[in-house]
């Protein structure tokens, strides 16, 4: 302890000499490993804790469980009906929305012109915009917004924009609300 910490006479002078000391010793910075463990010891021995000498490896037992408590065997539940029981199930019918149902619809309302040259038309409680790209670079490009969400791609004509929008209120239509 002598070497490394003599100087210092509180222990924050001793842990700033001991920061010091693990940079310039640490074996990750190139240092000895035997010259660091002697630090280490001596910081140990100036805070006053006890040093403990490193334990050999040994296997250690799981618990056994004890004799006088075990786990009762479980029993299968009582309110589920046996496979027999069960009532059985109607075939699959049709989806409640086919495509051309939608479709229908979708055919049997115009567009609703707005503001700069946008369209809306709104079918079974969603709204679905058409709307031109405002940047003059992208003349003529459309993107779709769907119940207020944008659409990441932009479409080069007002027919493949319907298309989208279509495609995009059929899938959230299927997928989203059955």
């Amino acid at each position: 302890m002598a070497k490394w910490f003599e100087h210092c006479e509180t222990l924050d002078e001793a842990r700033d000499e001991y920061h010091r000391l693990c940079f310039k010793h640490h074996p990750d910075h190139g240092g000895d490993t035997l010259v660091m463990q002697a630090i280490n010891a001596a910081y140990a021995q100036f805070r006053g804790e006890r040093i403990r000498p490193r334990r050999a490896h040994t296997t250690v037992r799981p618990p056994q469980p004890s004799a006088r408590w075990q786990r009762p065997p479980r029993e299968p539940p009582t309110d589920v009906p046996f496979q027999s029981e069960r009532a059985e199930q109607p075939p699959e019918s049709q989806p409640l929305h086919s495509r051309d149902d939608i479709r229908r619809l979708w055919l049997g309302q115009q567009w609703q012109p707005l503001a700069n040259g946008n369209l809306g038309r709104s079918l079974g409680g969603h709204t679905v915009l058409l709307v031109r790209h405002p940047a003059p670079k992208y003349q003529g490009a459309w993107f779709v917004l769907l119940d207020n969400v944008f659409s990441p791609y932009f479409y080069h004509s007002q027919p493949e924009a319907e298309q989208a929008a279509f495609d995009l209120l059929y899938d959230k239509i299927k997928y989203h609300e059955l």
